[in-house]
C-alpha cells in the first residue's frame, strides 16, 4: 500500500510552511491559499499516510513525533524539486531562482543604494543581500565562502583557491574623527592612538583591543598599532555613527565617508594621510559551475561597479557617495 503512496509537492510545501509558522492561517496567507484548502490538503495527507503530522494545541500547531522525523525529508524533497526547477530554468536561460550576494555592511548598503536597481530586467530572479563582516584572521588567512553564497564582495582573498577572485579596485583605510574631537584630543601620528578613545570592531577584538595598520609616511612599509576604547560595534556603519557624535576615532575605508568628508562631519586624523590599502574583491565560483541566473546577476553587478569605479577615476561621483 505504501509503495503506491503518491506525494504531491504542494502537500509537502504546505507541511513545511505550517511547521515554520505553527499556524494554518499564517501558512494560508504565505501560500496565497484559502485557509480551508490548506486544512483539507493537510487532512487528506494525514489520512492517506495514516499518521498525524501535527497535533492541535490550544495556542498553535505542534509537530507530532512522526512530524518531527518527517520534516527533514519534506524539506530535502522540496530543495531537490527546487534544484530541478532551477536547472530547467537555467538550461533555458530563464530568469528564475535565487542569487545570494554577501558583503560587509558598508558594501551591502552601497549595493542596495547604487547597484542592484541598475541590473535591468531580472524577471523572476530573487536577489538576496546578506552581511558578511570579516574577522581579524580572514585578512591574512583568507575569507570563507558561505554555503549559500553565489557572489562575495569583500576586502580579502578567498581561502578556497578554486574560487575566482577578481580585484575591482583598491580601498584606502585610515583613521577619522570629528574636528571637535581632534581639537579636544589632538594627535600627531598613529603612535598616539594608544592614548585615545578608538571605536573597536567586535570581530577584530584581540584581548579587548583592535590592531590598526598604517603605512609609514614616505615609505611602503606598514606598522601595526594596538588600540583600545570604550565603544565596540559589530560593523563599521555603527562605528561611524558613534564617531560623528564625538565619541572617538574610527578606522574605516575613505570611500565610505565621501559625504562625511565633503560636509566636514569627519576629517582624517593624520595630515600625511597614513593609509592602509585593501583590495575590493569579487569572489565567485568558476563560470562553468554557475547557474545561468548567477552569471546574469554577476555580470550586472560587476559591470555596474567597474563603470562607477571608472567614473570615480575621472572625477565623477565616487564609489561610496
Amino acid at each position: 500500500m505504501m509503495n503506491k503512496l503518491q506525494l504531491k509537492p504542494r502537500e509537502l510545501k504546505i507541511i513545511s510552511v505550517i511547521a515554520a509558522t505553527h499556524s494554518i492561517g499564517d501558512a494560508a496567507a504565505l501560500l496565497g491559499m484559502a485557509q480551508a484548502n490548506v486544512s483539507k490538503y493537510l487532512s487528506d495527507f494525514e489520512t492517506r499516510v495514516g499518521l498525524k503530522v501535527f497535533e492541535r494545541t490550544t495556542r498553535q500547531l505542534a509537530l507530532t513525533q512522526f512530524g518531527e522525523a518527517l520534516l527533514p525529508y519534506v524539506n530535502a524533497t522540496l530543495d531537490r524539486n527546487s534544484q530541478l526547477v532551477n536547472f530547467i530554468a537555467d538550461y533555458k536561460h530563464e530568469k528564475r531562482g535565487k542569487v545570494t550576494i554577501y558583503a560587509p555592511t558598508g558594501i551591502v548598503t552601497y549595493l542596495a543604494r547604487h547597484v542592484i536597481h541598475q541590473i535591468e530586467d531580472i524577471g523572476d530572479i530573487r536577489i538576496s543581500l546578506k552581511t558578511y563582516n570579516l574577522d581579524r584572521n580572514e585578512f591574512s588567512e583568507g575569507v570563507s565562502f558561505p554555503d549559500d553564497c553565489d557572489i562575495l564582495i569583500t576586502y580579502a582573498q578567498p581561502k578556497d583557491e578554486s574560487l575566482v577572485a577578481s580585484v575591482l579596485t583598491k580601498y584606502s583605510v585610515t583613521a577619522f574623527a570629528t574636528v571637535e574631537y581632534l581639537n579636544k584630543h589632538p594627535l600627531k601620528g598613529p603612535e598616539d592612538l594608544i592614548n585615545h578613545s578608538c571605536i573597536l570592531i567586535d570581530s577584530m577584538l584581540v584581548d579587548d583591543a583592535n590592531i590598526w595598520r598604517f603605512r609609514v609616511h614616505g615609505s611602503d612599509s606598514v606598522h601595526d598599532y594596538r588600540v583600545t576604547g570604550n565603544y565596540i560595534c559589530d560593523n563599521t556603519q555603527t562605528a561611524l555613527e558613534l564617531a560623528r557624535n564625538n565619541l572617538g576615532i574610527v578606522f574605516a575605508p575613505k570611500e565610505s565617508l565621501k559625504k562625511e568628508l565633503t560636509q566636514g562631519m569627519l576629517v582624517p586624523c593624520f595630515p600625511h594621510q597614513e593609509e592602509w590599502w585593501l583590495d575590493l574583491t569579487a569572489i565567485f565560483r568558476k563560470r562553468e559551475y554557475q547557474p545561468w541566473r548567477v552569471q546574469y546577476v554577476l555580470d550586472g553587478v560587476l559591470n555596474c561597479l567597474r563603470q562607477q569605479i571608472a567614473q570615480a577615476a575621472h572625477g565623477r561621483p565616487e564609489l561610496g557617495d
